[in-house]
């Protein structure tokens, strides 16, 4: 093998290994040190982030689910190809499409919106009667709730 082969196959190997977002699923996060796209505070309780894709492979990043909906709703259309909500019983990140959501006051978020993410609809349903809260749904349901919330609290 030459030496130019060597060189740029090293470099190749470089640039790859250094890629810290995969192409599907969500990307990584850095507690302590990553910025909600919204709010501008640092990410550090994972029960609460979330984070989107978008078509062109910008990924945003949240502190509180909140947040990624108040960001989704205030900025030009996007196509948004996946948006991933940790859920609150393991820690673990999935898909938002197949979440169920809650809201409670009892939890305080970071930016207190109070909506929570569960993988598990029963789950769900029980966190929020044992917290005096409200099963929501999807993740329209909870967008909804926020967006009459904020509505209604600025007329």
């Amino acid at each position: 093998m030459s030496r130019r082969t060597i060189i740029a196959a090293l470099i190749l190997f470089s640039l790859v290994s250094c890629k810290n977002d995969p192409q599907e699923g969500p990307s990584k996060f850095y507690f302590g040190e990553d910025i909600c796209e919204r709010c501008k505070m640092i990410i550090s309780e994972k029960e609460f982030a979330s984070q989107f894709r978008l078509s062109d492979g910008t990924i945003a990043k949240f502190d509180d689910i909140g947040c990624m909906i108040h960001y989704i709703h205030t900025q030009e259309p996007k196509q948004i190809e996946s948006i991933y909500v940790t859920d609150y019983d393991t820690g673990n990140w999935i898909n938002a499409e197949n979440g169920y959501f809650i809201w409670t006051e009892n939890i305080r978020t970071p930016m207190g919106y109070g909506v929570l993410s569960f993988n598990n609809k029963v789950a769900a349903q029980e966190f929020a009667s044992g917290e005096n809260g409200k099963f929501l749904g999807n993740l329209n349901a909870a967008s909804e709730l926020l967006m009459n919330n904020s509505k209604n609290q600025s007329d």
